[in-house]
């Protein structure tokens, strides 16, 4: 299996781009940013889910992605579980329940494993060094000033992802969790196969099924692009497979979203970038290769310089891309050189380049891996 996988750092230097929310009613007007704990520690961070959903929306907006429309069902939310139709149902993963549509005790559950999985975006500084409260008051209104305050922060945050290159446009019909990506008539037999023609199981999935309309939303279009159609897989096309593939890398290099934008505009694009694929799922970027110091914020070439060294047997091709802004963090071109000098002279290529040029170039790898 061949994974593309990858480490960015987002410049937060007055931000406040995920939040907890207000925290009780005694402190009804002050809004928290999210945290976690780390040892004795805490650190503010965007959740992976805010993440994902910057990234989907710059991939509808840049790429015009087809969107998997959203159902509500009680306090349930779904997409239409049809990666044939809508990219990101290919790529971002779904679940799929269609026996809470109506509230049946029985159905069946289409779910796909996401391709993409990342982490949250996590601050490299501790709250003790970048978090600030900002109090103030509305007073544009007759009558005593209304005080609230406001928690942001100034610090990089880190994030790291997998894309699966090989699930990308291939749908698996296997009775297990996150493995029936897709409903056929012919898998009704099986799901059924233990259920009278009078339960409510039966008649769930098959009313689910009359509303998919299979033939229109799912046969039909995957016909006319040509889709491999198999008992127990569908398979797109690599064109298709491959122009997800590389689009969802180069989204990055034009990534917006956050919260409180109007108040602590924050551009939310990559400062840095470290890129590579491996023949399996590790990911040598999630930990150590930066990290905090007296306040600062270090990077540590002999770290990243070990980990591709133990994996360079899964690394294919030899080849690590590291995109940097000229203006972030200066003090680390000499280790970044340093990084070069030592994995060429042990048969790795390292191109190093603006994070944009990084994205692009590295894109272009994973194009080729689709032929």
């Amino acid at each position: 299996m061949k994974f593309a996988v990858g480490m960015v750092l987002i410049d937060a230097p007055h931000s406040a781009l995920n939040m907890l929310g207000q925290t009780g009613v005694a402190e009804e007007n002050r809004v928290e940013v999210k945290k976690l704990r780390k040892g004795r520690e805490m650190y503010a961070y965007v959740s992976s889910q805010a993440w994902r959903y910057w990234w989907r929306k710059t991939l509808e907006e840049h790429y015009e992605w087809k969107i998997s429309p959203l159902f509500r069902a009680e306090k349930q939310v779904f997409t239409a579980a049809n990666p044939i139709k809508y990219d990101d149902d290919d790529v971002f993963g779904y679940m799929w329940a269609p026996k809470t549509q109506r509230g049946d005790e029985g159905g069946f559950a289409l779910t796909r494993i996401s391709p993409l999985k990342t982490t949250p975006l996590i601050s490299i500084l501790p709250t003790r060094n970048s978090l600030t409260e900002d109090k103030g008051f509305a007073s544009r209104h007759e009558g005593d000033p209304v005080p609230y305050n406001n928690e942001f922060y100034s610090t990089i945050l880190k994030g790291v992802f997998s894309l699966d290159l090989d699930s990308i446009g291939k749908f698996n019909i296997k009775y297990k969790s996150g493995y029936l990506n897709l409903i056929t008539p012919k898998s009704i037999e099986r799901l059924t196969q233990n259920v009278s023609k009078k339960d409510k199981v039966k008649k769930a999935i098959n009313r689910a099924l009359k509303e998919m309309d299979y033939e229109n939303n799912y046969l039909k279009p995957a016909k006319e692009i040509g889709v491999k159609i198999n008992e127990k897989e569908w398979i797109m096309p690599n064109e298709i497979r491959k122009k997800r593939a590389s689009e969802t890398i180069k989204a990055l290099r034009y990534i917006f979203g956050g919260a409180k934008q109007t108040q602590y505009l924050t551009d939310v694009t990559p400062k840095f970038a470290i890129l590579a694929m491996l023949e399996g799922g590790i990911n040598p970027f999630i930990s150590g290769i930066v990290y905090e110091e007296k306040g600062e914020v270090k990077f540590d070439s002999e770290a990243l310089i070990s980990r591709m060294l133990e994996f360079a047997d899964i690394l294919n091709p030899k080849k690590l891309f590291v995109g940097k802004d000229k203006g972030f963090m200066k003090e680390w071109d000499e280790e970044i050189s340093k990084v070069k000098h030592t994995l060429s002279e042990n048969g790795i290529s390292v191109e190093i380049t603006t994070v944009g040029d990084a994205l692009e170039k590295f894109a272009k790898e994973v194009e080729a891996y689709y032929g």
